[in-house]
């Protein structure tokens, strides 16, 4: 049984699924057949991350589920029971790795009651976690299309990478080049300037400068410095 069938029937007796996505990234973290399986009477779709858009998103939709508070429990739980008339409602959670749907469920239930890592792929198992008397949530694993491409999925903090970092590195450098918003997000967040950077491996240069990253004779340890900036992405105000 493939990925999608085996989401397909864990979605059999659900009463809603909610689809958690990147506020950063809406449109490239919605996952069509997800919303297909779901259908549009259970489907309710969630930004999560709002926090870190630079533009400070804001709706009914939006949520920070890492800082968010009573406030944007609130919004979740309306969403969701509002959604059907049923009760108890189950509600499975789905989307990406590490977009945020166990933080999302501990919200909920105003506890670390489902597992979080800051790592992509965390969840294996299947829980159910009792919010109230009316609402029962669980929270799937990570899943993303097949056909999308590895350095998407990296930039989308959707997969983790820690061997041949650099290769990826390179063009999320130079996008960082490209976007005066990710240039001064980068200087802030590193303490530097890019003012001489002009290829992407001048962007890994200077973090492995600053960071002190160095290998045997000297040499600036750029696969280091790859690795740290990939890592640091994950938060950044435009993915």
């Amino acid at each position: 049984m493939n990925e999608w069938e085996q989401l397909k029937k864990t979605m059999k007796g659900i009463d809603i699924v909610v689809e958690l996505v990147d506020a950063r990234d809406i449109a490239g973290t919605r996952i069509a057949i997800i919303e297909r399986l779901a259908g549009n009477n259970r489907l309710v779709i969630i930004a999560n991350k709002s926090d870190l858009k630079m533009d400070a998103a804001e709706g009914n939709r939006f949520i920070s589920a890492k800082n968010g508070g009573e406030k944007d429990r609130a919004k979740v739980m309306k969403l969701i029971m509002d959604k059907t008339k049923k009760r108890p409602v189950k509600a499975l959670f789905v989307g990406y790795p590490n977009v945020g749907k166990s933080s999302t469920i501990n919200l909920l239930a105003r506890k670390s009651a489902a597992k979080v890592a800051p790592v992509a792929g965390t969840t294996k198992n299947v829980q159910w976690i009792k919010i109230n008397d009316e609402l029962r949530v669980t929270d799937y694993r990570g899943v993303y299309p097949k056909h999308e491409k590895k350095h998407d999925l990296i930039r989308k903090g959707a997969i983790n990478i820690e061997s041949g970092a650099e290769v990826y590195a390179y063009k999320l450098a130079e996008e960082i080049l490209e976007s005066q918003t990710l240039r001064k997000w980068i200087e802030g967040k590193f303490d530097l300037s890019l003012d001489d950077a002009i290829l992407g491996v001048d962007v890994l240069s200077i973090i492995a400068t600053r960071r002190g990253f160095v290998i045997k004779g000297g040499e600036l340890n750029i696969e280091e410095a790859a690795k740290i900036l990939i890592r640091a992405m994950r938060e950044a105000p435009e993915i």
